[in-house]
């Protein structure tokens, strides 16, 4: 990027665009993950809320982004001997979650992989608790990858998929727009349960939170 890039300000949505929220990429990729930290927060921890964690829980996080998720994980499970796993196929994404989190890694807690959700690398029933936030729409194949969640998922195991739009009648305008422009996956709850049914988990329960878009759909493998 040229001086002269660097010196013209841009507004949020243009960062996004030139970031590419799909797979960040980039110095404004980068600025991107770190705004996004911030503005996922809320909808983050009334997610989260929904689950209990053990302090000898396995955890991953797909989509980890800029890794404040992995930090919230790591704070909810406290000391013990569980750790948390994040996963992005954003080069950008495992950098800006490492720096975040270099404390935690460095003590063993945490730890991040490059790698899509569409092929985990990771054994059978290696994990107690997976979460992903905001990442959904964008994952390839989502009947295939939501059965990669459920293969290393152990059984009994809980998956949290979170995002701050759902399909209804009321979406507003902005939203409807966004999801054409970057071809989002959007479900409304009957179809999220459709969908986990046919990767395989045992239940699926969908809440949604009043006054917001939000949703989180809870799969038990």
């Amino acid at each position: 990027m040229s001086t002269d890039e660097r010196a013209v300000p841009m507004d949020q949505a243009s960062v996004t665009e030139a970031g590419n929220p799909a797979k960040p990429t980039g110095e404004f990729g980068a600025a991107m993950l770190r705004r996004m930290n911030e503005s996922h927060g809320d909808v983050t921890d009334w997610a989260l809320d929904y689950l209990d964690f053990d302090s000898s829980d396995n955890v991953l996080d797909i989509g980890c982004g800029g890794g404040a998720t992995l930090a919230r994980l790591a704070g909810r499970m406290g000391e013990g001997s569980g750790r948390v796993t994040g996963v992005d196929h954003s080069e950008v994404a495992c950098a800006e979650s490492r720096e975040l989190n270099a404390a935690e890694i460095e003590a063993g807690r945490i730890r991040v992989v490059c790698a899509s959700v569409a092929e985990l690398p990771f054994a059978d029933a290696s994990f107690d608790v997976v979460t992903t936030i905001e990442s959904f729409y964008f994952w390839p194949e989502p009947e295939k990858s939501l059965a990669e969640v459920r293969r290393v998922l152990a059984r009994g195991g809980r998956f949290l998929l979170v995002a701050d739009i759902y399909e209804k009648d009321d979406l507003g305008e902005e939203e409807r727009a966004n999801i054409e422009r970057y071809g989002l996956t959007v479900l409304d709850p009957e179809g999220y349960r459709a969908l986990f049914s046919a990767a395989g988990f045992a239940s699926c329960e969908v809440h949604t939170k009043a006054g917001t878009d939000w949703i989180c759909v809870e799969g038990v493998a």
